[in-house]
């Protein structure tokens, strides 16, 4: 569906500046706001936080974990298929592969909630995903790789908003 409203190239250049709005482009972007010691210290309790979650998802689900995802989680619009014991180390992935806590994209101990759009938005970043690996890269002639794919951290490197490379803003549009 994306690649028919955007094109295979409008895709792909998405999937570089995606999340960038015009004033962002304006603007310098500092890619550390911290030291190295207190980003050190911020990713340290990020981590921690993260651990702790997912140990907490996976206690609420023993005994469930062969389980269909979907008969397990309320809300599951994504890997009903899969087991209920995949869907923590799943969530884990990208959350480190965002540099973010399980709250960027949830209410908290009220996963089934649709409160935040960030949730939506990593729906369909994974749909986006899934659409550059099936459909765009299997036809690009010539690659070196007999599975090419990406996964979230290609782009975002661990940040919730990709990092801007420095030829970025010949793709500004002039509107």
């Amino acid at each position: 569906m994306l690649r028919m409203l955007l094109g295979t190239s409008a895709l792909l250049s998405l999937a570089v500046v995606v999340g960038f709005s015009p004033q962002d482009q304006e603007k310098p972007r500092r890619e550390w706001h911290f030291s190295p010691q207190e980003d050190s210290a911020r990713f340290a309790r990020m981590n921690a936080e993260i651990s702790e979650k997912i140990e907490d998802v996976k206690k609420s689900i023993v005994g469930a974990e062969d389980k269909p995802a979907a008969e397990v989680f309320k809300n599951l619009q994504m890997f009903k298929q899969l087991k209920a014991g995949q869907v923590p180390s799943i969530m884990e992935t990208w959350s480190r592969s965002l540099g973010t806590s399980c709250q960027h994209c949830h209410v908290v101990d009220q996963w089934a909630k649709d409160d935040k759009p960030e949730k939506q938005i990593a729906r369909d970043m994974v749909n986006m995903v899934g659409e550059i690996n099936t459909n765009l890269l299997a036809n690009i002639k010539n690659l070196n790789s007999k599975n090419p794919r990406i996964v979230c951290w290609t782009c975002h490197e661990g940040r919730i908003k990709p990092p801007r490379p420095p030829w970025a803003r010949e793709f500004q549009r002039k509107d």
